[in-house]
């Protein structure tokens, strides 16, 4: 029984040396290992069948001694190191593609890219043939699906250019994705874009094969051409952040039937969608978008009508250049005065009509003779206006808050520049209710001004807006908002000992920067809780003169 023992002792032994041994021989995939490896491991596999069969049935004890056996003759460390050498024998490459970022292809074709910070930017070597600098373009024809790991911010330029991938995954911390990074993607369908993306460049996705896209909401612009070409896309969908539409951005994508521009975009710039052929419907808010430039929507056969945005004041030439069909277009009456003469060229069935409403850069006076300027048209009460002139022979001015023009409402938000400027009759006004900025100068020269109160939404105060005001003794502003008060805003005042702040808790040591200089005011009273804060910007060297500052 011993000898017996001994023998199979021996036979596990070899059988564990072996295991250890085999896989060092076997680097590569299964399928060009050689002919003399796979004999050998067919040769050794009856052996433990044939102890098995001869020790099936062991005594207690030596079942016992059996199952301590591989303890002893385990090597710990060498599992570990074989897991290592399939794990990397999975790789078909690797290498580096940022400063913290590191890339692998696997045998699969998904090419994963981990790290923290920014992809390299790439370049293109052959643009007939549209080989790239990329790591990785050695390896492109075997890329079918892109991973960027969590911690990637950006997406360097040129990095997929004209691969076959049908699957990229996008992290939340990916801030930019750069030029032509996604362009010829001819099999990408659909792409989920995170918010956390800021910037979409040039060419970005330019011919990619997507049938849909969403533009996040953090993106505020995006470069030239970014979707131009995608002959697929047949839905597009901006977000309310989006403050312009680049050039040429969808220049071609003659499936696209409909669009809708929210009031964020203040500009559509030249030939955004250019030779969409098949456009049917443009829909813009009638108050947001202030410029539609050249070519914007040249060769869009499908449009029949178009309505124009109320606060829309430029409209470049060929803007709706051979619109063929366009049969009726409404815009205000002040846009018809400035745009340019060659905006409809080509679009001979056109019809063009004024709407009633008032535009951007509409003048108006009141029944009291203040006169004021459309700074946001609107149609529905949430309209604003700058107060412009005012009678110069007024003791007493209360800025109303409301006004109303064509049968709309609209809010006196600012006071424009020098709005009262020299106004000796002067003696007392109250802020308007809804007056978020008075601006430079808006009250400079008023010798016999005494007083000034209201304001409950002031934001900003401009640079000398209440300079040489010598009798200024009351200014006692309501505003919890105000931010900034300007530089000099108080120059020449000699009679002004007290700044009345007690409600205001924005002021920031950017938005008091020079604003005491050459002034008189000793005092600041604010509010209890803000006193130590504005004590610390309150400073000559911040405000530009020594002040206290008390509830």
């Amino acid at each position: 029984m011993k000898q017996f023992k001994a023998v199979s002792v021996l036979l596990s032994a070899a059988m564990c040396m072996s295991m250890v041994m085999t896989p060092s021989a076997v680097m590569a995939d299964e399928t060009s290992a050689p002919e003399e490896t796979q004999t050998v491991e067919e040769t050794e596999k009856p052996a433990p069948k044939e102890i098995e069969k001869q020790e099936a049935e062991p005594s207690q004890d030596e079942e016992s001694e059996e199952a301590e056996e591989p303890e002893v003759v385990e090597d710990k460390g060498e599992p570990d190191a074989e897991d290592k050498r399939e794990a990397e024998d999975a790789y078909v490459a690797k290498g580096k593609c940022g400063k913290k970022l590191k890339w692998t292809l696997d045998k699969y074709g998904t090419l994963k890219i981990t790290g923290k910070g920014a992809m390299y930017n790439f370049e293109i070597k052959n643009w007939m043939y549209r080989t790239s600098t990329a790591p990785w373009y050695n390896y492109s024809g075997k890329i079918k699906k892109v991973v960027i790991s969590k911690g990637v911010t950006s997406i360097g330029a040129y990095a997929f250019y004209g691969y076959n991938i049908s699957s990229v995954s996008l992290p939340k911390t990916l801030k930019s994705i750069n030029s032509g990074a996604f362009a010829y993607c001819g099999e990408l369908k659909k792409i989920s874009i995170p918010n956390s993306v800021k910037t979409i460049g040039p060419t970005a996705f330019c011919s990619s094969g997507l049938e849909r896209v969403v533009i996040p909401k953090n993106v505020e612009n995006f470069g030239k051409q970014s979707f131009a070409g995608c002959l697929y896309l047949n839905s597009v969908s901006f977000s309310a952040g989006l403050k312009s539409i680049g050039i040429e951005a969808f220049n071609d994508c003659v499936l696209l039937t409909s669009v809708s521009i929210p009031a964020s975009v203040k500009t559509i710039n030249s030939g955004a969608f250019s030779y969409c052929s098949n456009l049917k419907e443009v829909n813009m808010p009638l108050v947001g978008l202030e410029t539609i430039k050249s070519n914007a929507f040249a060769n869009c056969y499908g449009i029949k009508k178009i309505d124009i945005p109320l606060s829309v004041l430029t409209l470049e030439a060929n803007a709706f250049l051979n619109c063929s069909n366009l049969e009726e277009t409404n815009m205000t009456f002040t846009l018809g005065a400035l745009r340019d003469q060659y905006a409809f060229a080509g679009c001979t069935s056109n019809t063009v009509h004024y709407y009633d409403y008032a535009a951007t850069g509409d003048d108006f006076d009141d029944s009291d003779g203040f006169g004021y300027v459309v700074t946001h048209p609107a149609i529905d009460g949430t309209g604003t206006v700058k107060l412009c002139v005012v009678p110069s022979d007024l003791e007493s001015v209360k800025i109303p808050g409301i006004v109303r023009y064509n049968g709309v409402n609209y809010r006196v938000s600012r006071i424009a520049s020098g709005a009262f400027k020299n106004h000796t009759a002067l003696k007392s006004v109250v802020i308007g209710a809804n007056v978020t900025t008075i601006d430079s100068y808006a009250f400079c020269g008023c010798s016999n001004l005494v007083s000034v109160t209201g304001g409950g939404k002031l934001v900003t105060i401009g640079t000398r807006a209440f300079e040489k005001c010598p009798k200024l003794k009351t200014f006692k502003i309501t505003s919890k908002k105000l931010k900034k008060i300007g530089n000099y805003a108080f120059s020449g005042d000699k009679a002004l000992k007290t700044l009345y702040l007690k409600k205001t808790t924005k002021l920031t040591k950017s938005g008091v920067k020079k604003s005491l200089k050459s002034s008189s005011v000793k005092t600041v009273k604010v509010k209890k809780s803000k006193i130590k804060k504005y004590k610390k910007i309150f400073k000559k060297k911040n405000c530009g003169k020594k002040v206290k500052v008390k509830k």
